[in-house]
């Protein structure tokens, strides 16, 4: 597509990253997927087709500016579909589309928003959240908080690990274990540049994190590297596959599968729109991904060897 220069305007960067689906989840059992995009809209799929609909903006104008759907993540038996958007964290039922709970954090001093930056189900069905004034929040599926702390490492991206005891996240600039019953840091690794995107393999052992330049793997037991892949420009977007030593990454137009030494699978053209989100079915047999042009493409991959 050619596009003609106007006068004192000057392109901007960020413009094809205005619209999109900025997140996809899928649930256990791989029958459903739910997907957000920029203006606010979460839809939940069934066999692809779509059973839910709800926008999450909000009427405030005092919240207005904090508007973006930062978490997206099923129960473990795939009937709730959990939301942090805006200054709220909700527990919506997926079959009638009714709001099971919701928590939205005391202001600061009184007036200064709290916002949940980053979400996740363990599988024993217990949510996390982090939020924007360095807290964490467990609690049960009824709603009921199991732990709360604070810490300056508070993560910008958070996942349980299987048995949901431990948590693990990144707050960009250190790689961090919690330990949820003792609301206490068990691991700390500091990274030597900014990290972007994050993704944690379902063994809770391995890490991927994503600079600008790089993505790299990372060994919570052993605390140590286990391999860095050299990453070209685009959107800062990754996803482990839950069998393989493989981790997928957006590129510019593309999205590129590659093994832990850097050795390429398979590369997927997105034909000129970036993509934004990523995430494996279970079992890895298909990768979804979701670019700017506002539809989630499925591919196949289990065939790769």
């Amino acid at each position: 597509m050619t596009v003609a220069a106007v006068q004192n305007e000057r392109p901007k960067a960020h413009d094809a990253y205005k619209h999109g689906i900025n997140r996809i989840t899928v649930s256990t059992d791989g029958v459903r997927y739910a997907t957000s995009d920029i203006k606010m809209n979460v839809s939940v799929y069934e066999n692809d087709v779509e059973i839910l609909h709800l926008n999450a903006s909000t009427l405030n104008q005092k919240i207005k500016p904090t508007e973006r759907v930062r978490g997206l993540a099923f129960s473990p038996e795939g009937h709730m579909i959990y939301l942090a958007a805006g200054d709220t964290l909700s527990a919506i039922r997926v079959d009638t589309n009714h709001v099971e709970w919701a928590y939205v954090a005391p202001r600061s001093f009184g007036f200064l928003i709290i916002s949940p930056i980053s979400l996740d189900v363990s599988d024993k069905g217990d949510i996390v959240a982090a939020f924007d004034n360095g807290s964490v929040m467990v609690w049960d599926a009824q709603g009921k908080v199991k732990a709360l702390w604070h810490d300056n490492d508070s993560p910008r991206s958070v996942n349980f690990v299987p048995g949901g005891e431990r948590v693990v996240g990144t707050d960009s600039f250190s790689l961090c274990t919690w330990d949820v019953s003792k609301k206490k840091r068990k691991l700390k690794i500091g990274l030597t540049g900014r990290v972007y995107g994050m993704s944690v393999h379902r063994d809770g052992t391995r890490v991927a994190t994503r600079t600008l330049q790089d993505v790299v793997i990372w060994d919570l037991d052993q605390k140590d590297i286990l391999g860095v892949v050299p990453i070209n420009q685009g959107g800062p977007v990754i996803a482990m596959h839950p069998e393989k030593d493989w981790v997928a990454c957006g590129e510019a137009d593309h999205v590129k599968l590659v093994d832990f030494e850097g050795n390429l699978i398979m590369e997927i053209p997105l034909n000129g729109n970036p993509c934004l989100s990523l995430s494996f079915m279970p079992g890895g047999s298909e990768l979804l991904i979701g670019s700017t042009e506002e539809r989630v493409l499925r591919v196949p991959v289990a065939q790769v060897v």
